[in-house]
């Protein structure tokens, strides 16, 4: 085979494996330049406590929402509540309205009703407490935790989905 034929198909094989190489790498690059000051709502709230409620027993999460949002608007924040064991137990929403940008926020999320059986209600002392030496549904009342599951920013003046 002669010399220029042998050149000609390493050149074409290089390029045929170098510029879909580039396409990429110029893609990420431009990407990564283009999505730098992206920022997500979750990045602006906070769990500020998360105990159960002493009257009725459900866990009760307190948020804080600081907005770094360009504009006025509204969160809406999902959380998930789990159990001593980290078993999810239920999920609630709160929202802020008209939160201006740079402001705070709080608001209270309130879980499910404890269980029939596990509750405040049931072989329980005055107080709340389990009876008794503190078995496990004390326990997993005694500590809940209060996860931010999802959340939604919709500035003021866009129309919701």
């Amino acid at each position: 085979m002669p010399r220029w034929a042998i050149v000609l198909m390493v050149v074409t094989g290089a390029l045929c494996v170098l510029v879909p190489v580039g396409g990429v790498v110029a893609y990420v690059y431009a990407s990564g330049r283009n999505h730098e000051d992206l920022r997500f709502p979750s990045e602006d709230v906070t769990v500020a406590r998360c105990a159960p409620d002493p009257a009725s027993g459900r866990p009760v999460a307190e948020l804080s929402v600081t907005s770094r949002a360009a504009r006025t608007g509204t969160y809406t924040v999902t959380v998930e509540f789990l159990d001593a064991r980290g078993e999810p137990v239920g999920r609630g929403v709160g929202k802020v309205a008209d939160l201006a940008a740079g402001a705070t926020g709080r608001t209270v999320v309130s879980g499910p009703a404890p269980e029939s059986g596990s509750g405040a209600g049931s072989g329980s002392g005055s107080d709340g407490t389990a009876a008794g030496s503190g078995g496990e549904g004390a326990a997993e009342r005694a500590a809940p935790r209060c996860d931010v599951y999802d959340v939604g920013f919709l500035a003021v003046g866009e129309e919701g989905p």
